[in-house]
């Protein structure tokens, strides 16, 4: 097992072999620092024979829920949007550029990507363009 394993383990209290068996899996898995590579090489150095899995599954691609801008930008970008009534491309056009620089968390770099990817040519000019 690694350095870096045996530092992880030790910041979360695991100081022996007997801890190890104790913390298998649920609370392994829950240590921060731990992710499902770091518990598949404690897994095989401990319990060679067993292969947990766990009940959940992380979704494989995140998304802002019902917003048809996932994908096509930044998911930070894509929340705020959503959190802002806007998540369809005719919705973002129409807001495009003053509603868009009223939403508290959007400044100069984000409107820049949104122009990039749905006003390919446009540039709104910015106090910090001047």
């Amino acid at each position: 097992m690694s350095d870096r394993i045996i530092r992880i383990l030790a910041k979360n209290g695991v100081h022996s072999v007997e801890a190890v068996k104790h913390a298998y899996p649920l609370r392994l898995l829950r240590m921060h620092g731990i992710g499902v590579l770091r518990f598949r090489k404690i897994e095989m150095a401990f319990f060679p024979e067993q292969c947990f899995e766990p009940d959940f599954a992380p979704p494989s691609i995140r998304f802002a829920q019902d917003s048809a801008l996932n994908g096509r930008l930044p998911l930070v970008t894509v929340r705020t949007l959503a959190r802002a009534g806007i998540k369809t491309p005719e919705q973002l056009r129409e807001a495009y550029p003053h509603k868009l620089l009223k939403i508290h968390t959007i400044g100069a770099r984000t409107l820049r990507e949104i122009e990039r990817v749905f006003f390919p040519g446009q540039r709104f000019p910015l106090k910090e363009d001047r």
